[in-house]
């Protein structure tokens, strides 16, 4: 039921991001809902095989179906999930919602700087000021909806078990 639930998530999120998202460039924003996703699994999962799993199909679906280039864009999701999963744990007193406020304006932040650094080979204050920050800020609005119906739908059992061990 989990995989499932898994799939169905993917499913649903790259449907919005190719329907809709795909459309909005606001304020030179390009949003990434499965950039999101990503995040937000990275710092609710608890198995690392998953994880990373879940970002693998992230980055494929979004290298296939973006313009951003198949393998940046995979290896970017790939690298930042290992390095979010790592992390997810520091600081201990921290709650979830913050660090994925916190690691999705960071990794939304860097993708759009890799982005345009690839496709233009240099990287200018009005590239950081008109399309990379727009889009961090972007994102990280989405994590207030994204993360809480992640946590309802799929992360709920996970909070019993552990008060059941």
């Amino acid at each position: 039921m989990r995989n499932f639930k898994i799939f169905l998530w993917i499913f649903v999120i790259l449907l919005i991001q190719t329907v809709i998202l795909a459309q909005i460039r606001a304020l030179g924003a390009i949003p990434s809902l499965v950039l999101v996703y990503a995040v937000c699994v990275m710092i609710l999962e608890n198995e690392f095989r998953v994880a990373v799993t879940v970002s693998i199909i992230c980055a494929a679906s979004m290298g296939a179906l973006g313009d951003r280039g198949f393998a940046l864009t995979t290896l970017f999701y790939v690298y930042s999930s290992i390095v979010i999963f790592s992390l997810r744990d520091k600081p201990a007193y921290v709650g979830n919602l913050p660090k994925a406020l916190f690691w999705t304006f960071l990794s939304s932040f860097a993708a759009e700087i890799m982005y345009y650094a690839s496709s233009h080979f240099t990287v200018s204050a009005d590239a950081i000021l008109n399309v990379a920050l727009p889009t961090a800020l972007f994102n990280t609005v989405m994590v207030l909806a994204v993360y809480p119906l992640l946590k309802i739908t799929m992360y709920r059992d996970e909070k019993k078990r552990k008060l059941i061990q």
